[in-house]
């Protein structure tokens, strides 16, 4: 954890001690490693996870049956089973509004290759019951690590707080601190076949080290959530499987 620390105190000099506790960017690298392949096909390289306060680390993930050593604190990091299960953790502190859906779909994507929303069912809330949805949760976590998928952020620590986020210069440079003190250097460790990376905006500060590392053997594909047709969602979505499939 000492490049951990040494790269969180390099980043608190651009987002200032207002940003992430140091034990919550800790905790969602214990998720990361938790669900890390033993050997990295495909790398996802996305942003940054939420903002996880002390508070938020608080609330108990129960124990799952066939996870040892799996955390049990909440993290609002997409390999936390209990973000934007609220039903999972039974407590009242749990927010409002949490999850991310949206990464699912792309998790879901990397192994299926989708024809349509209603493909997504067995992974929403829309679509199937809390322990139903819990367990193909699971099981699609498992297939994506022994088939080589690991999805990794750029930023160890979150760069979205409450919807709030730091000016485009502030999240570039922490961005690239970020690269350069600690994600890059796991890249480089895991010698993935191909990086794809999630976001325009993370491409841009990472590409030209991108370039260079893989030999061009990356792939930018837009965020989830950014403003585009239902087909070119869904073209995104079937070019995630034919990458993690080649």
């Amino acid at each position: 954890m000492d490049n951990l620390r040494f790269c969180y105190e390099q980043m608190r000099r651009v987002l200032g001690d207002d940003m992430e506790p140091f034990e919550s960017v800790r905790l969602v690298e214990r998720y990361r490693q938790f669900w890390k392949p033993l050997k990295v096909k495909i790398f996802l390289l996305a942003e940054s996870h939420v903002f996880t306060t002390d508070q938020d680390r608080a609330i108990d993930i129960p124990l799952i049956p066939g996870l040892p050593d799996y955390p049990r604190d909440y993290a609002k990091f997409v390999y936390c089973l209990g973000y934007g299960e609220s039903a999972l953790t039974k407590c009242l502190a749990h927010p409002l509004q949490d999850g991310t859906p949206q990464f699912w779909k792309i998790f879901f994507s990397c192994m299926r290759l989708v024809n349509s929303n209603a493909d997504f069912a067995s992974i929403l809330k829309s679509g199937t019951k809390l322990d139903e949805r819990v367990a193909n949760k699971i099981r699609l976590l498992k297939t994506l690590q022994n088939n080589g998928v690991w999805l990794v952020d750029a930023s160890i620590s979150a760069l979205y707080d409450g919807g709030k986020k730091p000016n485009g210069s502030v999240m570039s440079k922490a961005i690239r601190t970020s690269w350069l003190n600690y994600t890059k250097n796991i890249v480089e460790q895991a010698h993935p076949k191909h990086v794809i990376v999630i976001g325009k905006g993370v491409a841009r500060d990472v590409e030209a080290d991108l370039r260079k590392m893989t030999s061009g053997s990356y792939t930018v594909i837009a965020q989830p959530n950014a403003h585009l047709s239902s087909e070119e969602h869904l073209n995104n979505f079937r070019a995630y499987y034919s990458l993690c499939n080649a």
